[in-house]
């Protein structure tokens, strides 16, 4: 067996049917493997950053492993913010990168950059090929490390005459499963008594709980608790958000936000399947001292080494442990919340969805400008709930953090590191996975215009139902809400040019429509959805519709 049949053969065990990459020479043979195959399919994308983007999504959205393929040097530095965004969102990736020949290296040949020692500090792994002999070896134990523990990216440095060569062997293709590890009885134990002691617990709910289907056992575990529950900076869509224990998505407005009152108020904060990152914290705010964590996560980097550690760091599989603690509780002497705490629960609810439904009045703005609660209004009204969302960063996000409703797991893909540029190349790959519904990629101007070239990618894949919402203001719109801030009447450095987002995806081959007015952008959002094919809608955004949090109602 050649080395590059043993890489496909490794992929197509795993059942993984797309494989993203931006060709190169250093691994023609790799790349000939997929010569002919559908399942798994080679796509050819426009831009690394884009190639790694699809592969992250396309894990996210399938429950499998993202695998993407690169060239040395320019080709690994794209790709880059594809791995950091695997390594914060936990995601398993498996990435090959093409290197010089054996019998160049370390002369600073063409191209020639340390894969390794560059990808050491955002990757769980990384590794050079040097024998054919154990190519197998090494990419099933890329496999297992990308998905174990807390999954997250590993590299493997592929040179240019190990892709060519034969020689692999392999006795057994074996594919293996990795297993989740198990709450001890002591851990459950433990749990129900600090859970027997709260009066006024609070679930966050992570990655974690995506990651083993567990959401439907997350409902049945806050019911039982009857605690209120939030969803973790950009897993907005691990709880069903229609749900009456549903308080919201954490995110930066969180930190100052009425409608973090509940996690504020707790006495116990229950942590599942979450890191606790800067926005899902309040900015390290929460857990206070005086709230009690039970932080139950299948990673021990990730429960009670945090900044504030743990009452009780529970590895286990958040669904599993779930249940576990769920049938514990049944024999408990726990009392049932007073009907204070009921009500007091109800009344968050009233309010958050008062703060979070868009209004049907909102026409435009005095300034004669869209407004934008009106476009979500639209929006809200023409989606339902298997729709795929993807986000990239900037202010406009806030308003479909403040306004969207996720009700089924694995529809909203954002990254938790707020990379631009994601939102395209991410919907390409959920409308891969998730061919039976539309993908709609929500971006600003300044991202959108870093991978739309990757609009390309989505003609030629003939992706119909996969729009484009891009929030057009001609400038970076959240540095500029900062720099107003800091330095309040002296703009420098974010205004950007005019570009016509419309025009440019009709020439290559997408649908393109212009909004400017909110009675145009609902026909306009159904045209997009029944286009046949990719479509942009570029709306025309002013400079008042920044901070969707601003009014107080």
């Amino acid at each position: 067996m050649t080395v590059a049949e043993a890489i496909f053969t490794a992929i197509k065990i795993r059942k993984i049917d797309y494989v993203f990459c931006v060709p190169g020479e250093s691994f023609l043979a790799t790349m000939d493997s997929f010569y002919g195959s559908l399942k798994p399919l080679l796509v050819s994308a426009r831009h690394e950053e884009g190639a790694g983007i699809m592969a992250e999504a396309y894990a996210k959205a399938s429950a499998k492993t993202g695998v993407c393929m690169v060239t040395r040097g320019p080709g690994l530095t794209h790709l880059s913010i594809a791995l950091h965004t695997a390594k914060q969102d936990s995601t398993p990736l498996v990435v090959f990168v093409g290197q010089v020949p054996t019998h160049v290296r370390h002369r600073e040949a063409f191209q020639e950059l340390d894969v390794v020692e560059l990808t050491r500090s955002i990757t769980k792994w990384a590794v050079e090929l040097s024998r054919a002999d154990r190519v197998a070896e090494i990419v099933d134990k890329a496999f297992h490390i990308a998905n174990s523990g807390r999954p997250g990216p590993v590299v493997i440095s592929l040179p240019e005459d190990i892709d060519r060569s034969s020689g692999a062997e392999h006795s057994v293709w074996r594919g293996a499963t990795v297993g989740a590890p198990s709450a001890s009885t002591k851990g459950v134990e433990k749990a129900v008594s600090i859970i027997e002691e709260a009066e006024r617990p609070c679930i966050v709910a992570g990655e974690g709980v995506l990651r083993a289907n567990a959401t439907d056992k997350l409902v049945h575990f806050a019911e039982c608790l009857e605690a209120p529950v939030f969803t973790a900076w950009r897993r907005f869509d691990a709880f069903p958000n229609k749900h009456p224990l549903y308080m919201g998505g954490l995110h930066l407005s969180s930190i100052s936000n009425d409608l973090s009152e509940p996690l504020k108020k707790a006495d116990l904060i229950i942590a599942l399947g979450t890191r606790l990152d800067e926005f899902s914290t309040l900015s390290y705010s929460s857990p206070s001292m005086d709230q009690k964590l039970i932080h139950i996560d299948q990673s021990p980097e990730d429960t009670g080494g945090s900044w504030i550690g743990a009452d009780l760091a529970l590895i286990a599989d958040a669904g599993e442990a779930m249940v576990k603690i769920e049938e514990a509780l049944k024999h408990s002497k726990r009392p049932k919340p007073s009907k204070t705490r009921q009500t007091e629960i109800v009344d968050w609810r009233e309010h958050f969805t008062r703060r979070t439904t868009p209004r049907t009045d909102r026409i435009g703005l005095k300034d004669g400008t869209i407004d934008l609660e009106g476009v979500y209004h639209d929006i809200v009204n023409i989606l339902d709930d298997e729709a795929s969302t993807t986000c990239d960063a900037g202010d406009f996000g806030g308003w479909l953090i403040r306004y969207y409703k996720w009700n089924k797991p694995r529809t909203f893909f954002g990254p938790t590191t707020g990379a631009m540029g994601y939102a395209l190349p991410a919907a390409i790959a959920a409308k891969l996975a998730r061919p039976q519904a539309p993908a709609i990629a929500f971006a600003g101007d300044g991202g959108f215009a870093m991978t739309m070239s990757e609009l390309e990618t989505a003609v030629r894949l003939k992706l119909d139902g996969l729009v484009v919402l891009v929030f057009n203001n001609n400038n970076f719109g959240t540095i500029r809400r900062h720099q107003n801030r800091e330095f309040p009447g002296r703009p420098v450095g974010t205004s950007l040019g005019t570009i016509d987002f419309a025009a440019i995806a009709k020439a290559m081959g997408a649908e393109g429509f212009k909004v400017s007015r909110n009675v145009e952008f609902a026909k306009a959002f159904k045209a997009a959805l029944n286009a046949g094919c990719p479509a942009v809608i570029d709306i025309t955004v002013g400079g008042n519709s920044l901070d969707p949090w601003a009014d107080k109602n």
